[in-house]
């Protein structure tokens, strides 16, 4: 890789973090400055009068774009699109995880452009066919974004970013790229509509197996969202990670419980979902739910299948990957979260209900096992499901879910009452239905 050089990290003011490169090769990083002409885009200071990113607060979600293209003939050496929570200021530009590129030696264009996702959705920009932002905004020769003769004017196609800003580099004879940031529309970037609407958000992702929480060494690696899917056909559903339908993905707390943290732009009300995914170790999974307060902090509870799980579940259905439609899995629990054995299952819809045995090795059709487990291949999305036992319990009418393309829909009924313990031969007891409250996703 001799010739070659390597982007390693963004920072504002000083190296964040260094990504790995060759031994023979020269690392850069990238530095944000800001535009101080009074007349040409100006971007605000500090009460003491310091240009400085804590003096542009965020309470909008942002889309960035980083650019590197060959001065001379324009080929993109790297391009990446960035989500920027709504919650702080402006030095969250420093936390963007880039990406390492090989960066040949020349003199190249670096872009730095900064966008709200309400300016996107007004432009009509379209986030399913690309990488959810713009491919570039054309720049003067002062590396200031074109905002054309009137700026105040916003057709629809043309979204105007709210920072940006381009330099001219010449890799290889400096550690520091530096990129001055024009402020057209840095109040956009904490408009009163986001500051009146920002809701916090909570979600904890659990195994359903133990109930557990997923640990945290698994977090770095999962992706969670908060949203509803979108309806194709009559009944058909999918999921959309569009800004419009779905969070851009939540943040993990770095310590203490394991909590997933964002914000909404407005209450949500009606059925909403949590929908978790892992690359290569677990299924896409949805969980779905009434709203019942908008009330700040929103809290929500997900679920993640494993992969051995997922091998299980679908191989009781003689099914080799999880099927377009979707599936549903369920477990029936008692008020104090433990599953209930002998529960029959239905919806309002009549769904076709059957019941995995406790190791998910056959199914059976008279009542849950000892796991509480059910299935379902053809339970219509917000289905309103319901559980009864001998005894009288009846689950509590909360449990919404259905089938969501290409995702293992969790359900979960709770009943109203408490399920009374089995008398064991003094073996000793669980405590949940699995050992162990951090069991872990299962992998490959």
């Amino acid at each position: 890789m001799i010739g070659a050089r390597f982007l390693a990290a963004l920072a504002l003011a000083a190296t964040v973090a260094v990504l790995g490169a060759c031994d023979d090769s020269v690392r850069f990083r990238l530095r944000i400055d800001w535009q101080r002409h009074p007349l040409s885009q100006a971007c605000p200071t500090t009460p003491a009068g310091a240009y400085s990113c804590t003096a542009i607060p965020v309470s909008c979600d942002l889309r960035v774009r980083v650019r590197i293209i060959s001065a001379s003939d324009g080929q993109p050496h790297y391009s990446e699109c960035f989500t920027i929570q709504s919650d702080g200021d402006a030095c969250q530009l420093a936390d963007m995880p880039i990406t390492p590129r090989e960066i040949p030696n020349e003199m190249v264009r670096v872009q730095v452009i900064v966008w709200t996702i309400d300016e996107l959705v007004r432009s009509e920009f379209d986030f399913e066919a690309s990488d959810g932002c713009p491919v570039t905004t054309e720049f003067h020769t002062t590396g200031l974004p074109r905002l054309g003769d009137d700026p105040t004017a916003s057709p629809p196609g043309v979204p105007v970013p709210a920072l940006a800003g381009e330099t001219y580099f010449a890799v290889g004879e400096s550690p520091v790229a530096t990129v001055t940031l024009g402020c057209p529309r840095w109040d956009s970037l904490d408009a009163a509509s986001c500051q009146a609407s920002a809701l916090a958000l909570e979600a904890t992702v659990r195994d359903p197996r133990t109930f557990g929480s997923v640990p945290r060494a698994q977090a770095g690696d999962m992706d969670v969202r908060f949203g509803a899917p979108v309806e194709d056909l009559p009944g058909v559903y999918r999921v959309d990670l569009s800004p419009q339908f779905f969070t851009a993905g939540l943040s993990p707390t770095p310590s203490g419980a394991l909590v997933w943290t964002g914000t909404l732009d407005a209450p949500p009300a009606g059925t909403r979902c949590l929908r978790v995914g892992m690359q290569g170790v677990a299924a896409p999974t949805i969980s779905c739910f009434p709203i019942a307060s908008a009330a700040p902090p929103i809290r929500v509870e997900g679920f993640l299948v494993g992969r051995l799980m997922l091998r299980d579940i679908l191989n009781l259905q003689l099914l080799s990957d999880v099927p377009e439609e979707g599936i549903v899995f369920g477990v029936v629990v008692d008020a104090a979260g433990q599953p209930v054995q002998g529960a029959m299952v239905s919806t309002f819809e009549n769904a076709t209900v059957v019941y995995p045995d406790e190791n998910l090795q056959t199914v059976g059709f008279t009542g849950t096992s000892s796991k509480g487990y059910f299935l379902s291949t053809d339970a219509e999305y917000d289905s309103i499901w319901r559980a009864s036992v001998p005894g009288g319990l009846m689950g509590d009418g909360d449990a919404r879910g259905g089938l969501v393309n290409d995702h293992v829909s969790v359900v979960i009924i709770q009943l109203t009452g408490v399920i009374p313990p089995p008398i064991d031969a003094g073996l000793g007891g669980g405590g949940g239905p699995d050992a162990g409250p951090d069991a872990g996703i299962d992998a490959p």
